[in-house]
């Protein structure tokens, strides 16, 4: 395939940022072909912006459509990214589906296993594995610069959200019309960052705060606390009510410290010798290990992240090369902060993979809620 002819349904913020980075010709190999869009403006913005795409007023008349495109770009509310990447992958379309890839674990998986039957590319939006910060950290870890990792610990609450974006749409900031808050929002981004630096832990622990600075039922705080098998212990703190924030990641290894902050500068603390070396040969009661301090040179713009990304969603559809995120990355961001959830409503530890129907239980609970 030379050319993926692609829709895109959803016109949203989101929605219109992807229509002009697709429609430019930003991204090789792909061509923007159709918008599904409900909305009457959206609709006359779309044939002011693009009068040569196709539009289309609903799902079901863009799937009867079906042989004049390739892949689908989904960007609609949270309910209903599997059901439109189920029917599009049915139809032997290749599907890239923002956060969350699903409101649940069981219909996610649900999800990649028909991509896998029918052989189709399921890609997750996950654009802050773009950010030069993460790709550097990530080939720092990957190479051996930190050693054996002990600890890391992300502080993550420049998410503030003010009363008037939470109440900007009545499915904002609810379990029926986002399945969360924070947890399943924004922190899906950082929690995937976690998870592709670090990987899943065994078993999570977390209290979380449900309408702690906002008058609703979902979380916009979490403490999460992380045990892995390799020894490894991780922190995550986040919140959408507290300001001025601090979006801080660091990572502690036998070798050094790695400290990114702002999702923009990267500063490694790196020690002189393998803290397992210097305990073998160090002879002195009070000793310290020496270390050096410097700022990895990473380039400070993040603006093509999203380019990036769907680039590299057109040269796996036409060359087989690698995601920048999988289905199975959206997968795994599910699973962190359904345990998070889980942890909370049952006071406990839970331990990764957890029985879907588990988190089935948790949903039903919350909508209710509710009602």
């Amino acid at each position: 395939m030379t050319e993926i002819r692609t829709v895109l349904i959803g016109y949203g913020g989101m929605g219109r940022q992807d229509a002009a980075l697709l429609y430019s010709g930003a991204v090789n190999g792909m061509r923007l072909t159709g918008i599904c869009c409900r909305n009457r403006e959206g609709q006359k913005d779309i044939t002011i912006r693009y009068p040569d795409v196709k539009i289309y007023e609903n799902a079901d008349a863009m799937f009867a459509d079906a042989d004049s495109f390739d892949s689908l770009v989904i960007v609609t509310p949270h309910k209903t990214h599997a059901d439109l990447a189920s029917r599009a992958i049915q139809l032997g379309k290749h599907v890239l589906v923002d956060k969350p890839l699903g409101i649940s674990t069981g219909e996610v998986r649900k999800v990649l296993a028909l991509a896998e039957e029918r052989q189709v590319a399921c890609g997750t939006i996950f654009n802050m594995r773009g950010y030069p910060v993460y790709q550097k950290a990530k080939e720092l870890i990957e190479n051996g610069k930190l050693g054996k990792l002990h600890r890391a610990v992300w502080v993550a609450n420049s998410w503030y959200r003010s009363p008037t974006y939470h109440s900007s749409s009545a499915w904002r900031s609810t379990w029926n019309g986002e399945y969360g808050g924070l947890l399943i929002n924004q922190c899906q981004h950082s929690l995937d960052i976690w998870q592709w630096l670090l990987g899943l832990p065994d078993r999570v622990y977390a209290s979380i705060d449900y309408g702690k600075y906002n008058d609703f039922r979902v979380d916009d705080a979490v403490d999460m606390q992380m045990e892995y098998t390799s020894g490894l212990h991780g922190t995550f703190i986040a919140s959408s009510g507290e300001a001025p924030g601090v979006n801080r990641l660091e990572i502690w290894g036998s070798k050094g410290r790695l400290c990114i902050e702002d999702n923009l500068r990267l500063t490694f603390h790196e020690n002189e010798k393998d803290l397992e070396t210097f305990a073998a040969e160090n002879k002195e009661i009070y000793a310290s290990l020496p270390y050096t301090s410097k700022q990895i040179p990473v380039r400070e713009d993040y603006s093509d992240s999203y380019q990036i990304l769907f680039q590299k969603f057109s040269d796996h559809i036409r060359h087989g090369t690698a995601l920048l995120a999988s289905g199975e990355d959206g997968l795994k961001a599910l699973l962190l902060s359904g345990a998070a959830y889980l942890s909370s409503w049952h006071h406990q530890s839970i331990h990764l993979p957890f029985e879907d129907s588990a988190y089935d239980a948790f949903l039903a609970h919350m909508l209710e809620s509710e009602r």
